[in-house]
């Protein structure tokens, strides 16, 4: 599940980006330009409605979870996945 909702992320960045034509799970989003000001921004909102979490940016390290789609990961939906696992039991 977690890999489907990832390839879903991935998707949302490449049609962004067009110029990019893929990502690893370890890609840096920010070093490499995929994420800038704008394109964090409207990320942050795609993934609050992507995951039906708010996500708090007030903190200084609030961006260094988006670095990467693994980041992205483990920070936002393994917790969804835990919750649907025991859910599933």
């Amino acid at each position: 599940m977690a890999k489907e909702r990832v390839d879903e992320l991935k998707q949302w960045l490449l049609r962004e980006r067009p110029d990019v034509k893929d990502l690893g799970l370890d890609t840096d989003l920010i070093d490499n330009r995929i994420l800038d000001s704008v394109t964090f921004i409207n990320f942050v909102y795609f993934m609050e409605e992507f995951t039906g979490k708010k996500i708090p940016l007030a903190s200084g390290s609030a961006a260094n979870s988006f670095r990467t789609l693994r980041m992205i990961r483990d920070e936002f939906m393994e917790e969804q996945n835990n919750e649907q696992n025991q859910i599933t039991l």
